[in-house]
């Protein structure tokens, strides 16, 4: 445990079907699944379980069903060092992402929000925030993330937003918000559409730290004042399943990010963590200290100058 650090991860719990695929298959067409695995998933549980394996403390807020099968999930994620006190237990379908993953580690995905639909802001528990060092929100709407983000910026939280797809389905709502973020995550294609070239109206919004994942082309961060990085984390090993890579991303950076003040050495952390991810079949990494160092030596991190087109490019 590097220090007393508590994050406070708030978005969805899935559970997770994985199917392992030698091709996907065509409309109307059958084909035999090499391999198959059932695991916890969502953007939310993902980023827990990676704070937990950075060694700082994570509590989870989620809206999940009381289906049985999430019993084993949250016992899977408790012993994986996840506090799972705050995750609600309501009637109805849980959350459920079925992934079809390809010998090259892509994968197509087909997601059920099931009641993930039913998280509120006062899920967020104020004595939570008052305790917490960081709160990250993943995959939430900019209704939702609006006052939560407004209650933890009340108390001085850092807070931290990766809002997936939402950031095309709403882009006007999501500028709404953004003064109320410190950290922003946006993958290359929500960057385009949500920014329309111009990535520093988010720094105009109040965002003290805009983060782009561009996938195997590395990442690169913007500092608030006008400072660039940018890094790549070569791969130690052939990719199995990219899924959750982001998240997993997302809690490294947050972490070291904490610890060291650094936006570079943060960075370096989250490229290392996302790239290790990909290692592993579940969309939750594991814990491998030796395995993750090793792609921590294999990524390399730079002060960039300010980037013209390449920032959004391929």
């Amino acid at each position: 445990m590097r220090n007393s650090a508590l994050h406070v991860s708030v978005g969805n719990l899935n559970i997770d079907i994985v199917m392992y695929v030698d091709r996907p298959p065509k409309l109307d067409e059958s084909i035999i699944a090499r391999d198959m695995l059932l695991s916890p998933g969502g953007a939310a549980s993902n980023y827990a379980v990676a704070v937990s394996c950075y060694g700082h403390r994570v509590s989870l807020v989620a809206s999940a069903s009381t289906n049985p099968l999430i019993d084993d999930v949250l016992k899977e994620l408790s012993a994986r060092g996840v506090i799972t006190d705050y995750v609600k237990r309501v009637e109805g379908e849980p959350g459920l992402v079925f992934a079809i993953v390809t010998p090259s580690g892509e994968r197509v995905l087909f997601k059920y929000r099931g009641v993930n639909e039913l998280l509120s802001p006062n899920d967020v528990p104020r004595e939570l925030l008052e305790e917490a060092s960081i709160i990250h929100i993943a995959s939430i709407e900019p209704n939702i993330v609006d006052e939560i983000a407004s209650r933890a910026s009340r108390l001085g939280l850092l807070v931290s937003y990766d809002p997936g797809t939402y950031a095309t389905m709403y882009r006007e709502r999501i500028f709404k918000v953004l003064s109320k973020v410190n950290i922003l995550f946006l993958n290359r294609v929500e960057a385009r559409d949500l920014t329309r070239g111009n990535i520093e109206l988010l720094l105009k919004h109040g965002v003290e730290l805009v983060v782009i994942k561009k996938g195997s082309a590395g990442a690169f961060v913007v500092e608030h004042g006008g400072k660039y990085y940018h890094g790549v984390s070569k791969p130690i090993g052939k990719p199995v399943n990219t899924t959750g890579a982001g998240d997993a991303f997302d809690a490294f950076f947050n972490a070291a990010y904490l610890d060291y003040r650094d936006p570079g050495k943060a960075l370096a952390y989250g490229l290392a963590c996302g790239a290790y991810k990909t290692l592993f079949k579940t969309s939750i990494i594991e814990c491998r200290k030796q395995l993750f160092n090793k792609q921590l030596n294999s990524t390399i991190v730079e002060v960039a100058k300010k980037p013209e087109n390449w920032v959004l490019e391929d």
